[in-house]
């Protein structure tokens, strides 16, 4: 990657800028909350909540729900009220305000200490100004990554660093990648693990760049909103596994806030998402089980997603700053309706790694755990290089290999992919007749009903790109197969569309 500003970065001599200096928003000393009547010491809430305002808190909403925040040089974290406790207490301990007669700073805390249920309960924090949804955000054709030393921008034409006093906006806390960043041209392991699990193909390979680019841009598209599925290429029983989907999933998690559901077991109930925390980026559901009920997720993938933790409200996380959805499978996803394959990209990983060849033992080293800062940094290149060619080109597609068959093995059955292949295109076939051959032929299918039979024809139809067409001739029901791409006999094309069909 070339780095197009006019300034060439250099470590050496690169301001140092501290992340979190001391709140400059004013003295903490200038509020007194306390104060004294009758021989005793007295909180008063309003001064409490503004001793608490200017050290840095704040609520901050998701649609009609929010949470208390704390804002440090524009780095924005969430916190309970335990925090505000704690920083109180801290904050009398080293006081070294000079109190009238008779206040210590013992008795003060001693006073909010009694007072707590009532001063830091939800009702009273509430009274905490609101802060204005002014975050620093990806946009359309421009993306942000923060890191220890420099935050960097990324658009179509060029990769840049910048000082955080360029910072224009808040960021939360979490976005914060605990490593420092300078451009490098080294190549990484993890483009040539992605190589490996594309087995060389250069198409393929982009494919890979893209979706990987697409996962680590903050801006949702409405009008191309998709979650990105990372399949086995592999036809078996699904049971194999070990090809790398799951150090992708993690290598994704160490660029941006991601949070990690176990698939096998994930149960769409009331709870389901309540580990989310502001500033999540992803939601990755690992390993998934046959048969997940991916329509569950049209909601979240193209809408609004809902968010309820244990004792809250609700919380409605926005379209356009909820998370986007990464889904790992040995199978695949059911469905092959318009409204599932539209929400869906997916990309097959080559068996080039298994569970009897690893990437540790091709590389000779754990990812993440044994990299240098040296390897860390041209991960950082290679992952950020990933986002700007989506930026240049959107998701890329490919030939893919499987996963039609995958999904017409995992629909049907192996017996009935196998007659259909002796199915001649553009040919008559009465649908009373074939059932009945396909259980002759079969005869463990001998309870398959004809409407099941005739389902199974057309999916076969759609997964094999042919163009499937009923016939109805008095009491007959015939169909006909045929490639769209090529046509088929002009004698054929007259007749009705039978009534009853299914699917």
């Amino acid at each position: 990657m070339k780095d197009t500003t006019e300034t060439i970065f250099n470590e050496e001599e690169a301001e140092v800028i501290v992340l979190y200096p001391e709140n400059d928003e004013g003295s903490e000393d200038e509020i007194t909350f306390w104060y004294k009547e009758g021989g005793k010491i007295k909180i008063d809430s309003k001064s409490f909540i503004e001793q608490l305002a200017r050290s840095g808190y704040r609520k901050y909403y998701f649609g009609k729900e929010y949470v208390f925040i704390y804002i440090d040089n524009n780095i924005v974290d969430e916190v309970e009220p335990v925090h505000m406790k704690d920083h109180i207490r801290d904050y009398m301990k080293n006081s070294e305000r000079e109190f009238e007669e008779g206040i210590t700073a013992d008795k003060i805390m001693g006073k909010v200490i009694n007072q707590a249920p009532t001063l830091f309960s939800r009702g009273n924090l509430e009274f905490l100004d609101t802060l204005a949804n002014n975050f620093n955000r990806d946009k359309r054709n421009e993306s942000f990554f923060y890191f220890q030393n420099c935050f960097v921008r990324v658009t179509k034409g060029g990769i840049t660093i910048h000082n955080y006093e360029e910072l224009d906006g808040l960021i939360w806390k979490k976005q914060i990648i605990n490593k420092n960043f300078h451009l490098s041209e080294n190549e990484s392991d993890i483009k040539k693990f992605v190589t490996r699990i594309c087995r060389d193909d250069e198409k393929r390979f982009s494919s890979f760049r893209s979706v990987i680019g697409y996962l680590l841009h903050g801006y949702k598209n409405p009008a191309n909103a998709k979650a990105i599925i990372f399949m086995d290429e592999k036809v078996d029983d699904g049971a194999n596994g070990g090809c790398g989907k799951s150090l992708l999933g993690n290598a994704i998690s160490q660029m941006r806030k991601s949070l990690r559901l176990g698939g096998k077991n994930f149960k769409f109930e009331r709870f389901s998402f309540q580990s989310y925390e502001p500033g999540t980026n992803i939601i990755e559901f690992n390993d998934l089980s046959k048969g997940f009920p991916f329509e569950m997720l049209f909601t979240a993938i193209t809408d609004n997603i809902a968010i309820e933790k244990k004792n809250k409200d609700e919380m409605i996380v926005p379209f356009e700053y909820s998370p986007k959805i990464l889904l790992s499978t040995n199978y695949t996803i059911k469905g092959v309706d318009e409204s599932t394959l539209r929400r869906q990209f997916v990309i097959e990983f080559t068996d080039y790694f298994n569970i009897r060849y690893t990437p540790e033992m091709e590389y000779r080293k754990r990812f993440f755990d044994d990299w240098n800062n040296d390897e860390w940094n041209s991960f950082f290149n290679f992952m950020i290089g990933c986002l700007q060619y989506y930026l240049q080109n959107g998701l890329v597609d490919y030939e893919r290999v499987n996963v039609d068959h995958k999904k017409l093995v995992e629909s049907t059955a192996e017996e009935f992919i196998e007659f259909m292949e002796d199915i001649e295109l553009d040919k008559l076939y009465d649908k009373k007749e074939q059932h009945q051959k396909f259980i002759e032929t079969y005869p463990d299918y001998n309870k398959l009903h004809q409407k099941t039979f005739t389902r199974w024809v057309k999916l076969y139809a759609k997964l094999e790109d042919l163009e499937y067409e009923s016939k109805k001739s008095g009491s007959e029901r015939s169909f006909i197969l045929s490639n769209p791409k090529t046509g088929r006999m002009d004698e054929l094309k007259t007749g009705t569309e039978g009534e009853g069909d299914i699917f």
